[in-house]
């Protein structure tokens, strides 16, 4: 029955690719006989394609790439987590694909269960950690991704800043609660409280990375409560944190790629993270040849995360942004390493506290 449906699943999957082919032209990067383009698949996340985030930057890397490469790309913009698996299968079917690229942990399992039944096939997959054979698993540690952001929100809450209030409370909102995305909001608590202990920091998840009217509804509720500096982590829902940002004169931080243009008036800062780079390194690395398997985990210290103003019209008080960028040293010099989980946090914020 499960190969059934996966089947089924299967059959739909191709007409939406058709549809969603990104399969322009052929030069350059060639296969191993030298005289076909490489060809890349990825199986983007739910989210799909418009979200100003994880999946707009994943189609950017591989536009990048088939642009400095020649190769060539497909995607395919699942439904629902359920439809994961039947798009691995699909691609790898196809026999024609040098590597197949994933998303995120929520696409663990489909790719396990995928990659048992196609051992020479090449996988990438970002944002997961999980070890299989034959799969380059690259993520970066989201709890230094937020950390930077959540020491602005900290500082800022109790500063003079024009939209900043009287009351010590800000917030984070999660698109779907999977762990690398728990772990940015370890990151942006720790922050907060390494600077600010006493500071309340209200969490809450959309359940969904498309409901941009639920997430300001959620950021809604949070600015009433008494919040002025919110981080999102909710992918195309985050479009919605600063909608209610700007309605409610408070301020919100992006994440993933620089967000701050969106409304530079109201998001103060961007918790960065480049996945358009990753995912093009993977393609880079297979055209040279030097592409393996194997986790690979990168931080602050190699820059693949971090914090950015750049495009906010959010002037940071000289003060706050000192202590960035002194926090920022004292974690890439190995004298800060942050925690991970929620059961590590409060023994971690006791005994880490702020001093320049």
């Amino acid at each position: 029955m499960k190969k059934l449906g996966l089947l089924c699943t299967a059959a739909l999957l191709t007409l939406s690719l058709a549809a969603c082919s990104g399969n322009n032209g052929k030069q350059g990067g060639t296969d191993n006989n030298g005289d076909q383009p490489i060809k890349v698949a990825i199986v983007l996340s739910t989210g799909g394609l418009g979200d100003k985030n994880f999946n707009d930057m994943s189609y950017d890397g591989l536009s990048q790439a088939k642009a400095d490469f020649g190769i060539d790309f497909q995607y395919v913009e699942p439904a629902s987590a359920s439809d994961f698996e039947a798009a691995y299968r699909q691609f790898a079917d196809a026999g024609v694909y040098d590597l197949i690229i994933g998303l995120a942990t929520d696409q663990n399992d489909a790719l396990t269960a995928a990659q048992a039944d196609y051992p020479d096939q090449k996988f990438s997959i970002i944002d997961s950690s999980i070890e299989l054979p034959n799969v380059s698993a690259v993520s970066t540690k989201w709890q230094e991704q937020t950390f930077l952001c959540g020491v602005y929100a900290g500082l800022g809450t109790l500063s003079e800043m024009p939209k900043a209030n009287a009351d010590n409370v800000v917030g984070v909102i999660l698109g779907m609660d999977n762990p690398n995305l728990r772990s940015g909001v370890v990151g942006f608590e720790a922050g907060v409280k390494y600077v600010n202990p006493e500071c309340e920091v209200l969490t809450a998840t959309v359940g969904d990375f498309k409901d941009s009217d639920k997430g300001k509804n959620i950021a809604l509720s949070m600015y009433n409560k008494g919040a002025d500096f919110i981080q999102h982590i909710a992918g195309a829902a985050g479009q919605g944190v600063f909608t209610a940002a700007k309605e409610a004169d408070r301020y919100a931080f992006g994440v993933g790629g620089n967000q701050n243009a969106i409304e530079p008036d109201y998001i103060a800062a961007t918790s960065i993270r480049n996945v358009n780079e990753m995912v093009y390194n993977e393609v880079k690395a297979l055209v040279e040849g030097t592409w393996t398997e194997g986790v690979k985990i990168s931080g602050l210290k190699e820059e693949a995360v971090g914090y950015s103003n750049e495009f906010s019209n959010v002037e940071v008080p000289e003060d706050i942004a000192a202590a960035i960028a002194d926090i920022k040293a004292k974690i890439q010099n190995g004298e800060l390493v942050i925690c991970e989980t929620e059961d590590e946090l409060e023994s971690w914020v006791s005994s880490n506290q702020y001093t320049k």
